[in-house]
């Protein structure tokens, strides 16, 4: 007999059992007298978690309609709460009650995979909020960069399948560009980094946290464990930047001892992290300036792409539009060769078609929150208890029929006549809502519509098949389609075919 611990397999076996039966009985006492209705299971231990994931929408919808807005399910080893329109307005306000950095921290613990401190990145969302506030200034930069890899990547008539890791190496070239800077933006191996990393991550994050049905908070040990004792993803990619950015940081430190007040200082991220880091006026902590541009290329490249590569999809899907969105790009275009701040705003079509793609592309449950507070108590009475993950039920708000009429579900970028793609609003959740609302919302946003503005002026783009293209929905998550995008040049050629 096969032995671990001294324990022979079928020990184990229920030894695994009665810990996760106890740590079972553990979780529903700590349940407050007055909790959200706790939708019933069949099975103890196992709870809700296979019925939710074999169809999300269709099992929320039912609960939702049999429970009410504000509900419990039990899903991998613990009770969590689902909130839709009614009770997302408090998750968002009640900064001082529930934490969404606390709550990605479990599912995503940069903090312990960069061996830093708990909390150490907390400050990545002030320096993004900082360092964007005016993203105009970057308009010229994006749209060249971009220019550049459409034409680097791109070949008349050539199927490209699949599309979204072409789409991450377009969108990292200006992402680059503006954290790390000029000097080094268009280095093919940190470009591989921007462009992949998160991606390369998905495998080792996406294993279903079976261990947490034995204790809750067992499968983050397990992660953990692996990205500390084993070669990933992260190791491999933080060894390229510090590689890359190295010699550029002592290049500058020494130029600006050099040229004193008549230095040019860089306009990126990599500069302000140098700045906040410098140790005295010559020595700069590299390893935290790398550290910290991880951080920022997490939150960015993956997210962008992906919508992009939505927008592309929606466009093909819907071509009513077509007429409209080329029109205005043409309009724009003869007016502003360059694109200023003012031609963005003057973008109001395609502004509404990006946040139509955004409505109707986002997964099913986002934006989850843990609770900080000792105990929380909704406006309806319901009450929650400390450590408890509540999700936002971001379809029931997206596809809400008194927002978005009778038939929500169908593509319609009048919906958001006036309304930027940035703004988050109380039907419209893409970029989260309050403290929790993306800072870097209006580089992407921008990045897509430039994106989207140059492939209009100059490629015809159709699917492979030439038919409708279904949304590719895995367990409650809205991915990019997998088949293949055509892009052909358009036989009237503008300026930014060859211009940059």
């Amino acid at each position: 007999m096969i032995s671990i611990f001294g324990f022979d397999i079928f020990e184990l076996g229920l030894i695994t059992i009665l810990i996760g039966f106890v740590s079972y009985i553990i979780i529903l006492r700590r349940i407050p007298p007055n909790e959200p209705p706790l939708v019933p299971y069949k099975y103890p231990i196992i709870g809700h978690t296979f019925e939710y994931y074999k169809d999300v929408p269709g099992f929320l919808k039912k609960c939702r309609e049999e429970y009410g807005e504000i509900f419990s399910l039990y899903i991998w080893g613990s009770v969590q709460t689902y909130v839709g329109n009614e009770g997302c307005n408090e998750v968002f306000k009640r900064n001082q009650d529930f934490d969404f950095q606390e709550a990605f921290s479990d599912i995503f613990p940069v903090d312990n995979f960069l061996n830093r401190p708990q909390h150490f990145f907390k400050p990545v969302i002030d320096f993004t909020k900082e360092f964007y506030q005016d993203v105009g200034r970057f308009n010229e930069l994006v749209q060249n960069k971009i220019t550049e890899a459409l034409n680097e990547l791109i070949v008349d008539g050539k199927l490209v399948q699949p599309i979204l890791p072409t789409l991450q190496q377009v969108v990292a070239k200006p992402t680059a560009a503006t954290i790390v800077g000029k000097e080094v933006c268009n280095d093919k191996e940190l470009l591989n980094t921007f462009a992949h990393i998160t991606s390369e991550l998905g495998p080792w994050l996406s294993f279903p946290p079976l261990l947490n049905f034995i204790y809750n908070g067992l499968h983050k040990r397990y992660i953990l464990y692996k990205f500390r004792y084993t070669n990933n993803p992260i190791k491999t990619h933080r060894k390229v930047i510090i590689s890359k950015i190295t010699p550029v940081i002592k290049k500058r430190i020494a130029d600006q001892k050099e040229f004193g007040n008549s230095w040019e200082r860089p306009d990126d991220i990599m500069q302000e992290l140098m700045e906040k880091s410098k140790r005295d006026h010559e020595n700069v902590d590299i390893g935290w300036v790398a550290d910290f541009i991880m951080c920022f290329i997490f939150g960015s490249v993956h997210n962008t792409s992906q919508t992009l590569a939505q927008c592309l999809f929606d466009y093909i899907n819907n071509p009513e539009y077509h007429k409209d969105l080329i029109e205005e790009a043409e309009r724009i275009h003869s007016e502003y060769k360059v694109l200023s701040s003012e031609a963005m705003n003057k973008m109001e079509k395609l502004d509404n078609f990006v946040k139509e793609t955004l409505r109707l592309n986002r997964h099913d449950v986002s934006l989850s929150h843990k609770t900080i507070a000792e105990e929380f108590t909704f406006a309806n009475g319901y009450q929650i208890p400390k450590g408890r993950i509540v999700h936002v039920i971001t379809r029931h708000i997206h596809h809400n029929p008194i927002a978005y009429g009778p038939n929500p579900e169908k593509f319609n970028p009048n919906h958001h006549a006036k309304s930027p793609a940035y703004r988050p609003e109380r039907h419209f959740l893409a970029f989260g809502m309050g403290k929790s609302a993306c800072p870097g919302r209006f580089l992407a946003v921008n990045e897509v519509k430039i994106a989207m503005h140059v492939i209009l002026l100059n490629y015809n783009v159709r699917s492979e098949s030439g038919k409708y293209v279904e949304q590719k929905k895995v367990g409650g998550y809205i991915l990019v389609p997998d088949e293949g995008l055509i892009f052909e040049k358009r036989k009237v050629k503008t300026s930014f075919t060859n211009e940059f």
